[in-house]
């Protein structure tokens, strides 16, 4: 077999995506009196990816299905498990990928899968899934990704729409959706650089540059008299040329929006 890729892109915040899953080359028949090992790789991948999809999605019933009832109790996951706190404990999922005969082992009733997680704000990392057999199915014995002893921020908050007020600017900014970024400027920004409508990809281009990746911490927005100050980080580039930058991006309050009021990253 060639190292065929599972990748599946996740939309984040609300949009709930559809991913086209291509497991055809993994799916074997057997015979006999049990699973053959082509057909428990083929049951992991199916399982894997099933429960990397509910990540991403935010299925919190079903993530809570994939798990053990040993990880459940072992790492106090809580019942019901909502949707703040699975984004508390795992961020938010762009995407992951896998690739079924290298990332993949199975030895007996254990499997161990390898997969890379693009999670918003913090850019691609490796991740380890562990999954145990039971009762002739797949269970999630272990994901190293996830940390249930993280506290999701009260809803009430402020700090939770200016968050995601910065999260989705900067995550526009990425993607270069100009009209987007033009509609989220605060009038003071767009009156001191003249701006009277959204940019064209190739000058936005020539602002911002090719972003990967972007970094705060919540916890320390500072909000005061309808602003609210963070310190960001920006991973500017391409993949083994990568450069970060630090800056502190500045939001005012527009009736119940954040728009963005200072945001040192675009250069003029």
């Amino acid at each position: 077999m060639g190292g065929k890729k599972v990748r599946c892109p996740l939309a984040a915040a609300a949009i709930s995506p559809a991913c086209l899953l291509l497991l055809a080359a993994f799916l074997f028949a057997g015979c006999g009196g049990g699973p053959t090992p082509q057909e428990k790789t083929s049951e992991v991948v199916e399982t894997a990816t099933a429960f990397l999809n509910a990540c991403g999605d935010r299925q919190v019933e079903e993530v809570r299905s994939y798990l053990s009832q040993d990880y459940l109790e072992s790492n106090q996951v809580p019942d019901p498990i909502t949707g703040d706190d699975l984004v508390a404990a795992l961020g938010y999922v762009n995407s992951y990928r896998m690739v079924p005969e290298e990332d993949i082992s199975v030895e007996g009733d254990r499997a161990v899968v390898s997969v890379t997680l693009d999670i918003q704000g913090k850019g691609e990392r490796e991740e380890t899934l562990i999954l145990r057999r039971q009762d002739g199915g797949w269970k999630v014995d272990g994901f190293t990704a996830v940390d249930w002893t993280s506290e999701p921020v009260p809803q009430g908050d402020e700090r939770v729409r200016v968050e995601q007020a910065l999260r989705d600017f900067v995550t526009a900014c990425i993607d270069q959706r100009t009209d987007y970024i033009f509609e989220h400027l605060g009038k003071a920004y767009r009156e001191k650089y003249r701006l009277e409508k959204p940019w064209t990809s190739a000058e936005f281009s020539g602002i911002f540059g090719t972003a990967r990746s972007y970094d705060f911490n919540p916890a320390e927005i500072d909000l005061k008299d309808g602003a609210a100050e963070v310190d960001l980080t920006i991973e500017f580039g391409t993949r083994g040329n990568l450069e970060s930058e630090t800056a502190r991006a500045r939001l005012v309050r527009d009736g119940r929006d954040w728009l963005v009021d200072i945001f040192p990253f675009f250069i003029y």
